[in-house]
């Protein structure tokens, strides 16, 4: 009943409750990285104003594409397409939140494994990648193309899937928390990480795939659940002091902003999948 009720009353202002629970969660983490890890404040400062740039560059994408996947799960709902109404016992919570959370998680899962797969996504993921400080404003660091082409991505699923509004909220709320906290400098002790691990991506799990160099750029792709990477094989544990932010291809253009949109001359820029050390 609870869960419900915070869920219907969340619905009714379903944007402006992810951008204000988005900017407490990053405010909140930001100031915590800057107290406890002892980062410079200027170089903090320019490194975040750097990727909000590129944040208000992608964010009519976001809030359109947005609007249609509202959409999506309103008409989803309204005429029981998807997935979920295939299923038995389809009106259960745990099966129109539980299960389907699981279906969207896995192809959240393969839709980054995608996107390091397929060279002309890749060249817009790569921007993500192409952090070499990686800390929580890394979390909203995108090329707007992709912001594009994700929320595209993820309105097909909500109709394959016939995610409801609340499967929305839920999904979204979770994967806030959990995105904002595997690119954060704050890390969890060796003992908790290791157990949190076999269920959720912990940070030290998403800073190896934050690696410059291969295999750890093409490893642990999962978004919230950590399943999906032990079950295809695609999991790896880097030490903390062996882990290089970046991309081994792009690590001059980190700052340059024109090469990162691709809107420089081919001939300036490489776009290599990158070399295995």
């Amino acid at each position: 009943m609870l869960l419900s009720g915070v869920l219907r009353a969340l619905s009714e202002h379903p944007t402006a409750t992810q951008v204000v629970f988005y900017a407490v969660v990053v405010g909140g983490l930001w100031i915590a990285e800057y107290r406890l890890t002892g980062q410079n404040i200027g170089r903090k400062f320019r490194h975040t104003a750097f990727n909000s740039t590129l944040m208000l560059l992608a964010l009519p994408a976001q809030l359109g594409m947005m609007t249609l996947v509202l959409g999506a799960a309103y008409w989803c709902t309204a005429h029981k397409v998807g997935l979920l109404y295939l299923l038995p016992f389809h009106e259960s919570a745990w099966i129109r939140l539980g299960v389907m959370f699981l279906v969207m998680d896995f192809l959240d899962y393969a839709y980054h494994y995608a996107a390091h797969r397929i060279p002309w996504l890749w060249r817009l993921h790569l921007v993500h990648h192409s952090d070499r400080e990686v800390d929580v404003s890394t979390t909203f660091r995108e090329h707007p193309l992709e912001t594009l082409v994700r929320t595209a991505v993820l309105c097909g699923w909500v109709v394959l899937c016939g995610a409801s509004l609340q499967l929305l909220i839920l999904r979204q709320t979770f994967e806030t928390i959990a995105n904002i906290g595997q690119h954060s400098r704050l890390t969890l002790p060796e003992r908790p990480a290791r157990w949190l691990r076999y269920l959720f991506v912990t940070p030290d799990m998403h800073h190896a795939h934050h690696h410059a160099y291969l295999p750890g750029t093409d490893c642990n792709y999962g978004d919230v659940l950590s399943l999906w990477d032990r079950l295809f094989g695609t999991q790896i544990s880097l030490r903390p002091d062996s882990i290089q932010f970046g991309v081994d291809t792009h690590l001059d253009r980190d700052g340059d902003l024109l090469a990162l949109l691709g809107l420089k001359p081919a001939s300036e820029v490489a776009a290599g999948r990158g070399t295995q050390v």
